[in-house]
């Protein structure tokens, strides 16, 4: 049985959705924000290369403000690496998270000072 790489960035995309401090990270022009903030139940930006019963992730996330950051990635991590030897029994060699973005949380408006 071979699982391809787009099965598992599926998977880890999803397991990116399963925490409350962690979302995709929002859409990026030139590295510029535009357009409005991805839905809390959309997918992130994950690759994914197998080989053979091991797979290396990338992904790119946001983290909910004011979260620890580290503390999410860490978590995200270990969601992850469950999630994708859970659902397709291979392992995680390495994973790479690129929080690229702080995003509010739903209610918290901007501050004026």
């Amino acid at each position: 049985l071979r699982i391809h790489d787009r099965v598992v960035e599926k998977v880890a995309g999803y397991a990116v959705t399963t925490l409350p401090d962690a979302a995709a990270a929002p859409r990026r022009v030139l590295g510029m924000t535009v357009g409005a903030p991805r839905p809390d139940d959309e997918a992130a930006k994950v690759t994914a290369t197998v080989h053979g019963d091991s797979v290396s992730v990338s992904a790119t996330v946001a983290v909910i403000w004011p979260s620890p950051i580290r503390q999410v990635a860490a978590q995200l991590g270990q969601r992850i690496r469950d999630d994708i030897s859970l659902h397709t029994g291979l392992s995680v060699d390495r994973i790479d998270l690129d929080v690229v973005s702080l995003r509010l949380a739903e209610g918290q408006g901007r501050r004026v000072l």
